[in-house]
């Protein structure tokens, strides 16, 4: 990605979280950037081209994420949560716009499946080492396989909850309720171990 490519990519993620990818233009993102629409044109010839290379580099942040920060312990797990959803903040309109996203974009959705199959891959990687680790304990493959939906879905979609009760510029005012409510999610789930984390991250979140 050349300089222009990314001004083009950091003022567009700014005008679209601030008013939704739905209603921001290719034209006034051109006249924002002191640009001709055919210069915006040609390193993006469409809106959807523009989004899709949004989503690229979320989903690439978000991998970075993850080598980043392996998982070793459930206290290991709630932080690198905690990343996650600062970077989902970052690119809080397409969750927003997600559904919308999928309906129209259909480059970005045939990725997008295959991003979320590996997401939920390395969620049910981490439960298990975390069972393992004697972090948590579950009865049932059943349990597991909850848990590991609960956080799927709360991760994807808690922005979209966030913005009914809060302007979507103030949104970051909700994260950490969001998070105290993944840490809770464990407590059933919980070895002695693992309550401990769980106190540790809620402590230190505040």
């Amino acid at each position: 990605m050349n300089a222009t490519e990314e001004k083009i990519i950091k003022r567009a993620l700014e005008i679209f979280n601030l008013k939704g990818i739905e209603y921001a233009g290719m034209r006034e993102l051109a006249a924002d950037l002191g640009m001709r629409i055919g210069n915006l044109t040609y390193y993006f010839p469409t809106k959807d081209d523009l989004v899709f290379r949004l989503s690229e580099t979320y989903s690439e942040s978000n991998s970075q994420i993850h080598q980043d920060f392996p998982v070793g312990s459930l206290y290991d797990f709630l932080k690198m949560s905690e990343l996650l959803f600062k970077n989902g903040l970052k690119y809080q309109c397409l969750h927003l716009s997600m559904v919308h996203l999928m309906e129209q974009n259909s480059k970005m959705a045939e990725k997008y499946e295959g991003i979320r199959d590996a997401r939920y891959t390395g969620l049910y990687r981490d439960m298990q080492l975390l069972e393992d680790n004697k972090y948590l304990k579950f009865s049932s493959e059943d349990d597991k396989l909850l848990i590991i939906s609960s956080n799927s879905l709360q991760n994807r979609f808690w922005l979209s909850e966030a913005v009914l009760t809060e302007k979507r510029q103030n949104l970051g005012s909700q994260m950490n309720h969001y998070l105290r409510m993944k840490a809770h999610l464990f407590k059933s789930y919980a070895t002695k171990k693992g309550l401990n984390d769980i106190e540790l991250f809620l402590q230190e979140l505040g």
